[in-house]
């Protein structure tokens, strides 16, 4: 019997079979690097008996794909739905933390934000140095984007040759890429992308968007926290995701817009937003 080898280390010692999926291929274990695969091919279906006219044909299921945009954006909760109460004590929490703490942008950070908005620009992409791409998933610079060890694993199993090309790739999909932008992060977040790099999730990807794009996007790298804040802060309960209408990338950008316009005048930037809101919600 052939030995298994696990497409991502290239090892075969230490893979293990799990079990037989349902569309006859074997699953397995590779235990040296922690991944799960399925290998094989699938057992072609029986072709189903002849059906007499008298019974009802069965409907195959089908996947639902997502709901256009044009028909979920406008149910999404908007600045206009927050309880006047609440928006009095968000707008006095702004006031006490304006009057209570200093800010003064960071020079570091602005540094970092300027060499890496040109890293992933159009020009800049190809031919920014592999390195580069290691560093920003590891430097916590402007917005940690937690722990980066499922990324360094595959970077060093796969070889920094092709997780640079993965990463380039996922971030020209991400930036400039065909449709919509929350769709094209839904891909990106839920793994879909055929070029997908493992470890560059939300986080890197919303921190991706913050970089270019500082004017729009708050560096609050994940949905899960800017759901909280609008909870804690302006009282609004955004919806949990799912795979018809409220995406992960859908619900990511959009969180980000609600909680900009609520903000309002008086915060510098959007690190000073960032900062603010972290803090408006530990008040809570």
């Amino acid at each position: 019997m052939a030995l298994i080898v696990c497409p991502l280390c290239v090892r075969e010692d230490d893979v293990f079979l799990l079990r037989t999926l349902p569309d006859g291929r074997k699953e397995a274990e590779c235990r040296d690097c922690d991944f799960t695969f399925a290998y094989g091919s699938p057992t072609p279906e029986p072709k189903p008996a002849a059906v007499r006219k008298s019974t009802p044909r069965k409907t195959a299921s089908k996947v639902v794909p997502p709901r256009p945009i044009a028909y979920v954006v406008p149910q999404f909760p908007k600045a206009a739905g927050v309880a006047p109460a609440a928006l009095e004590r968000a707008e006095a929490l702004k006031a006490e933390f304006l009057t209570g703490t200093s800010y003064e942008p960071d020079p570091q950070v602005a540094r970092h934000w300027a060499k890496f908005s040109w890293v992933f620009s159009a020009d800049g992409l190809d031919k920014a140095v592999i390195s580069d791409l290691k560093l920003f998933a590891d430097d916590p610079t402007g917005g940690s984007t937690g722990d980066p060890t499922e990324f360094d694993k595959a970077w060093i199993l796969l070889g920094e040759f092709e997780g640079a090309r993965r990463v380039r790739a996922m971030t020209d999909h991400l930036l400039r890429g065909r449709g919509e932008l929350e769709d094209r992060l839904t891909d990106l977040v839920s793994g879909t992308f055929a070029q997908s790099m493992p470890g560059w999730g939300e986080s890197l990807l919303t921190k991706t968007l913050a970089v270019v794009d500082p004017l729009r996007f708050v560096p609050v790298l994940t949905y899960a926290q800017k759901r909280a804040i609008a909870s804690a802060v302006y009282g609004l309960e955004l919806p949990e995701p799912d795979e018809t209408s409220w995406t992960i990338g859908r619900l990511a950008v959009w969180s980000n817009d609600l909680l900009v316009e609520l903000l309002g005048e008086g915060l510098i930037d959007q690190h000073h937003a960032a900062q603010f809101l972290r803090w408006a919600h530990d008040q809570s």
